[in-house]
C-alpha cells in the first residue's frame, strides 16, 4: 500500500471499533439538536417565513455549528490519537515493529495519517447539512472555508502533538493525562498572562520586546481566539494564513520530533533497568509518611508512588503552570479589588465578578481532573496485573474503595487549597461571603463525590483504561450540562416563563457559580437578589442530587462488590455457585 502497512493495519483496526462509529453519529444528532435551537430561535413562532428570516437562520445555525466543531475537536481530537505509540508501548507490541525493517517514519506517519483520516470522518459528519444551508444565504463562502481550514488545521495539531506526547509516555493513561495538561495550558495560560501584563507592565520595555511577541504567536495557535475574532469581525485574510501556517509549523516539528525519538525512547527506557529512586537525588529532601496503621489502601493510594500516574518532566511543567498562572489570577484581581474598594469607599468590588470564573474553572478543573483518576485507578491494576492479587487479600470491598476515594481527593488537594485561598480573599474583603463560601464548598464537595463514585464504578466494570475513561467523562460531560443541547427546545417552549430555569438543575458550571451570583452581601446581613425561587430551587436540587447519585453508586459499588470484581464464584448463566466449607 502506497501510506505503508502501518497505515493499513490501523484503517482496519480503527473502522471496526464501534465507539468512534457512535462517536461520529453523537456528534451528528448534536449538530441536528443545535440546527433545531437556531430553528426555534428565529422561524418557529412566526407565521410567515421571509428571506431575510433564512438567512438568519442560516447565520445562527453556522456560528454555533462553527463553536461546537472546534470546541469537539479539542475534546475528541486528542483523545483519538493520544493511545496510538503509548498503547503498543504499554502491550509490549512495539518491539515487534522495531524488529522489522520498518523506519521510523513509517511507523509514526502511518499512525498519524489513520488517526487524521478518523478525525477526518469526525469532521465532515456536519458538512452536508451546512452546505444545505448554504443555499439559504447568510453564509459567505470565504467564512465557510476559512473556519474549515482553521478546524482542519487543528486537528493536525492537536493529532501530532498527541503522537508526539504518546511517544515519550510508557502508558496511554499517563499520555492522556499529558497531553490534557499541556492542552489546558494552552488554552488559559496566555489569557491570563495577557490580562496581568496589560494591567501591570504595558510600558515596560521587556514586555513589549520578549512577552508580547510570544504571546502574540501563541494567540495564532490558540483555534478559539482566531475563531471569536473571524466571527465577530470577518475573515482577516493575512491573520488566517498566520494561524493555520503557525500551526502546521508546530504540527511538523512535533512529527518530526516524534520520528527522531520513538525508537531511541523505548529502547533507552527498556535498557535502563529500574528507574532511579528519587531519594538517592542530592537535592531530594526525605518524604515523611504516616505509618501502615489500620487502614493499608489509605496508605497504598496517598505514599505509594505506584499508585499515582507518572506525569513526566512535560506535564510536571505543565501542571506548575497551570496553577502558577492561577494564583497570579488569583492574587492579582483580589490586588485590584483592594483597590477599588479603596477608592470606591465600598464593600462591593469587582472580585465578585471575578471570583465566579476563578470557581468555574477550578471547579470544573477539578471535576475533570478526578474524573480522569478514578477512571483509571482501578483498571491500572488490571493492566499491570496487580488487581488479581489485590483481590487475594483479605480486604474488603468497602476498604479498597475507600481507599480510592481518598487518594483522588489526595490528589487534588493543590487545587481545593488554590479554590479555598481565593474564597478566603473574598471573605477578608466582605465577611458575609462565608455563607456563599460555605455553599461553594459543599457544591464541589458533593460534584467530586458523585465524579469519583462514578468513575470508579466505570474503572471497576472497565477492563481498560482508555474504555473506563471515555465512558466516565461522556457520563458526566451529558450529566454535567451536554444535556442542555438535547433540552434546549423545551426550556425554550415550555414550563412557563421560569419553568425552564429547572433545566439547570444538574448544571454543574451553574452550581458552581450560583452561590455568589445568587445572594447580595451587605453590611446589615444576607438577603436575595433575585424573585424567582426557581433559581434557589434548582441549585438546591443539583447539589444534594449529586450527593445522593455519589452515595447509591458508592452504596451499590460496596454491596457488588465481589460481583462486579470477580472475587465471587459464579456459574457460567451468571448465578453464584454454592460454595460448601468442609466441617
Amino acid at each position: 500500500m502506497l501510506l505503508g502497512p502501518i497505515f493499513r493495519v490501523e484503517i482496519v483496526t480503527l473502522a471496526r471499533r464501534r465507539r468512534y462509529f457512535l462517536l461520529r453519529v453523537v456528534y451528528g444528532l448534536l449538530l441536528l439538536l443545535v440546527l433545531w435551537g437556531a430553528y426555534s430561535q428565529t422561524l418557529l413562532w412566526q407565521e410567515e417565513t421571509s428571506i431575510q428570516a433564512g438567512q438568519k437562520l442560516a447565520t445562527a445555525f453556522f456560528i454555533s455549528f462553527s463553536w461546537l466543531q472546534i470546541f469537539a475537536i479539542l475534546a475528541v481530537g486528542p483523545a483519538m490519537a493520544v493511545g496510538t505509540i503509548a498503547s503498543e508501548r504499554e502491550r509490549r507490541t512495539i518491539e515487534y515493529l522495531f524488529a522489522t525493517d520498518l523506519a521510523n517514519h513509517e511507523i509514526v506517519l502511518g499512525k498519524i495519517i489513520a488517526r487524521l483520516c478518523l478525525l477526518g470522518q469526525f469532521v465532515l459528519v456536519g458538512l452536508p447539512i451546512l452546505f444545505i444551508f448554504r443555499m439559504m444565504g447568510g453564509i459567505s463562502t470565504d467564512l465557510l472555508l476559512g473556519t474549515f481550514v482553521l478546524a482542519s488545521s487543528t486537528a493536525v495539531m492537536l493529532t501530532t502533538l498527541s503522537v508526539c506526547v504518546s511517544v515519550w509516555s510508557p502508558r496511554a493513561r499517563d499520555a492522556t493525562t499529558r497531553v490534557y495538561s499541556l492542552l489546558a495550558v494552552f488554552l488559559i495560560f496566555p489569557g491570563v498572562i495577557s490580562a496581568v501584563g496589560a494591567e501591570y507592565f504595558t510600558n515596560a520595555a521587556a514586555w513589549q520586546s520578549i512577552a508580547e511577541p510570544i504571546l502574540d504567536f501563541v494567540h495564532t495557535l490558540n483555534p478559539i481566539y482566531v475563531l471569536s475574532t473571524a466571527l465577530a469581525t470577518g475573515i482577516d485574510l493575512p491573520r488566517l494564513v498566520e494561524s493555520v501556517a503557525s500551526q502546521l509549523f508546530v504540527s511538523l516539528f512535533a512529527t518530526l520530533l516524534a520520528i527522531a525519538a520513538v525508537r531511541r525512547v523505548h529502547l533507552g527506557e527498556a535498557t535502563r533497568g529500574a528507574t532511579r529512586n528519587r531519594r538517592s537525588l542530592p537535592f531530594q529532601l526525605p518524604r515523611w509518611r504516616r505509618p501502615l496503621g489500620n487502614l493499608p489502601m489509605v496508605w497504598k493510594e496517598v505514599y505509594s508512588p505506584s499508585a499515582k500516574a507518572p506525569m513526566g518532566s512535560v506535564g510536571r511543567i505543565a501542571v506548575a503552570l497551570l496553577l502558577g498562572v492561577l494564583f497570579i489570577g488569583v492574587v492579582s484581581t483580589f490586588i485590584l479589588a483592594i483597590y477599588e474598594a479603596r477608592a470606591t469607599s465600598s464593600i462591593h468590588s469587582s472580585y465578585n465578578e471575578a471570583l465566579i470564573s476563578i470557581t468555574v474553572m477550578l471547579g470544573l478543573c477539578i471535576i475533570i481532573l478526578l474524573a480522569n483518576k478514578a477512571a483509571g485507578s482501578i483498571t491500572s491494576e488490571k493492566e499491570s496485573d496487580c488487581w488479581l492479587a489485590l483481590l487475594a487479600t483479605p480486604l474488603t470491598g468497602r476498604e479498597i474503595l475507600w481507599g480510592k476515594i481518598c487518594g483522588c481527593l489526595y490528589a487534588m488537594r493543590w487545587l481545593l487549597a488554590l479554590l479555598t485561598l481565593a474564597w478566603l480573599l473574598g471573605i477578608w474583603l466582605s465577611p458575609t461571603m462565608y455563607v456563599s463560601a460555605f455553599a461553594t464548598l459543599a457544591t464541589v464537595l458533593f460534584a467530586a463525590w458523585y465524579t469519583i463514585n462514578l468513575g470508579l464504578f466505570f474503572s471497576l466494570r472497565s477492563l481498560t483504561t482508555m474504555r473506563a475513561m471515555g465512558a466516565t467523562l461522556a457520563t458526566l460531560f451529558f450529566c454535567g450540562g451536554g444535556y442542555l443541547f438535547c433540552c434546549c427546545t423545551v426550556m425554550m417552549g415550555g414550563g412557563g416563563d421560569d419553568g425552564w430555569v429547572i433545566f439547570l438543575a444538574p448544571c454543574i458550571p451553574f452550581l458552581l457559580g450560583f452561590p455568589i451570583f445568587g445572594f447580595d452581601f451587605t453590611e446589615s446581613g444576607l438577603r436575595f437578589t433575585s424573585e424567582e425561587s426557581t433559581l434557589y430551587l434548582a441549585y438546591l436540587l443539583g447539589t444534594f442530587g449529586y450527593l445522593i447519585a455519589g452515595i447509591a453508586i458508592y452504596a451499590m459499588q460496596v454491596n457488588r462488590f465481589d460481583e462486579f470484581a470477580g472475587r465471587c464464584g459464579t456459574k457460567p448463566d451468571g448465578s453464584k455457585e454454592t460454595v460448601v466449607h468442609p466441617s
